[in-house]
């Protein structure tokens, strides 16, 4: 009996402390499974995750998190959870001629190739310049096309600081405003791409009302307004551009509308911002009539698996497709020089004229 109460309060322990830390289960299982979580683990996960919000154990959580931050300096636990910015109560006025609030079906929607908002009057940037990439795990995925696409040409750094299962509306788990304060300050980036929302789309209530994908206007779209508002306006102040890369059509048709409503709000912060712009992905990576697809035939006609089996996320060449058209898009911010254009140009101003 007394080996079988010793197992029994070891059990114990592991359950409480996986409860504590269920808000990190979800995303390091999901980095085990090439397509996905499977059907049956996904339930048991999604059991927990309204187990772990309903106990309120987000809060104990953290702040077992803060209690024990100093012994894990470069590790996981070093994050900004322990940073809770009241960013509602302090939220800064929309800007002028857009009212974030308003945002949904009279703002442009996602019906066009890459949906690029009309260019606004900056000068073009010259490299060399570092180019950070932030958002959830949609942006790890993404910078990993990106890299590979900007070593194309010269001058540009990249700089990713992605950071898996985070968002906007869940600053206890990573406070994005001031972990995005501290990468300006730190890598003085001149072009920032941002790409998330999936995990905030899950917050958000659609409005019963509404002919089309839009959300309710209530307390967590205040709420996610005002994050991003804050979030844009660290860039605005440095005179950074900014490329927002919207969310791809889902699997779910439920976050699939949330996706959509979502990136009419941030379509509508990105046009207020004086130096964001949005990039469309909605058709991109979608079926016939819009539609979710896990397979799209590439221009060669190729069929091509372009989103992974959570239905979520998008497979490596999903990545380079959206890649692809932020290329197109950025050349009007940005002046891209590819490599060995220099030398080749330089060999033919160089090379002597062969006599007649």
């Amino acid at each position: 009996m007394k080996g079988g109460r010793i197992i029994a309060i070891y059990a114990a322990a592991l359950a409480i402390g996986v409860l504590l830390q269920f808000d990190r289960i979800e995303p390091w299982l999901a980095g085990k499974f090439a397509d996905g979580l499977p059907e049956g683990l996904a339930a048991v996960v999604n059991v927990g995750e309204s187990l772990h919000s309903a106990m309120g154990l987000t809060g104990m959580g953290l702040a077992l998190d803060c209690s024990t931050s100093g012994m894990f300096g470069g590790t996981y636990k070093k994050t900004y959870r322990c940073h809770e910015a009241a960013l509602v109560d302090a939220a800064p006025p929309a800007p002028s001629g857009v009212s974030l609030a308003s945002a949904s079906l009279d703002a442009p929607t996602d019906s066009g190739p890459s949906g690029q908002q009309p260019a606004k009057a900056q000068p073009k940037l010259i490299p060399p310049c570092n180019v950070l990439v932030v958002g959830d795990s949609l942006a790890v995925t993404l910078a990993v096309s990106l890299e590979k696409a900007l070593k194309e040409f010269d001058g540009l750094t990249m700089i990713p600081k992605g950071k898996i299962a985070s968002g906007l509306q869940n600053p206890q788990y990573y406070n994005w405003e001031q972990a995005l304060r501290q990468f300006m300050a730190e890598y003085d980036p001149k072009l920032v791409v941002v790409m998330m929302g999936a995990n905030d789309a899950k917050y958000l209530s659609l409005d019963p009302e509404a002919p089309e994908p839009a959300a309710a206007a209530d307390k967590r779209r205040a709420a996610y307004e005002a994050r991003l508002a804050k979030f844009l306006s660290i860039m605005d102040e440095r005179g950074v551009t900014s490329y927002w890369i919207g969310l791809p059509v889902m699997g779910d048709q439920e976050l699939s509308d949330k996706s959509r409503a979502l990136n009419a709000i941030v379509r509508a912060a990105c046009q207020g911002s004086s130096h964001g712009r949005f990039l469309s992905t909605w058709e991109l990576l979608a079926g016939p009539q819009g539609s979710y697809a896990q397979h799209i035939q590439d221009a060669a006609g190729h069929r091509v698996r372009v989103r992974e089996g959570d239905k979520v996320h998008f497979s490596t060449a999903g990545g380079d497709i959206i890649v692809k058209a932020f290329l197109r898009d950025v050349e009007e911010v940005i002046e891209l020089r590819p490599k060995g254009a220099k030398q080749v140009a330089q060999a033919a101003h160089a090379a002597p004229v062969s006599p007649q």
